[in-house]
């Protein structure tokens, strides 16, 4: 969020109930952080403003659903027009609260994105890593056939 107060109650809020928090005033500087291995391994959902300075939340929500696609999104706007946010849910946005939020639906948004993390997580997990295609012959160049 672009709103430095947003984001520092929003900190507090779920510091207070042992989440780790990761800040940015704008999506440039969100797409910046994601792009750190170390942070990004460990990012569980994103709670993303919509108008924002530097790469609004529509460029990092096409950042996140292309770069981090089992990261769960919740969008975050002052918007009234509760069709347009339903809409963002269907564009694979996974929830959205209006502002200003109340800390108990802040916190039960993140669980239950958290949780749905966690799920996608576990079932990417118990699907094992993707199966090496086997090289067609044709592609395969003279160094690497056999002699």
């Amino acid at each position: 969020d672009d709103d430095p107060d947003i984001r520092e109650t929003t900190n507090l809020t779920l510091g207070r109930h042992g989440y780790e928090v990761w800040l940015a005033a704008d999506g440039n500087s969100a797409m910046r952080l994601l792009n750190e291995p170390v942070l990004a391994c460990d990012v569980c959902a994103v709670i993303c403003d919509l108008a924002m300075p530097n790469g609004n939340g529509t460029d990092l929500i096409a950042y996140l659903q292309k770069h981090h696609p089992a990261v769960p999104i919740i969008v975050c706007s002052g918007t009234d027009d509760a069709s347009f946010l339903q809409g963002i849910v269907q564009q694979g946005v996974g929830d959205w609260i209006r502002k200003p939020m109340s800390r108990d639906t802040l916190l039960q948004k993140v669980r239950t994105a958290v949780h749905l993390f966690t799920l996608r997580k576990q079932q990417h997990q118990a699907r094992g890593p993707s199966p090496v295609p086997a090289k067609d012959p044709s592609t395969v160049s003279p160094a690497e056939h056999e002699t």
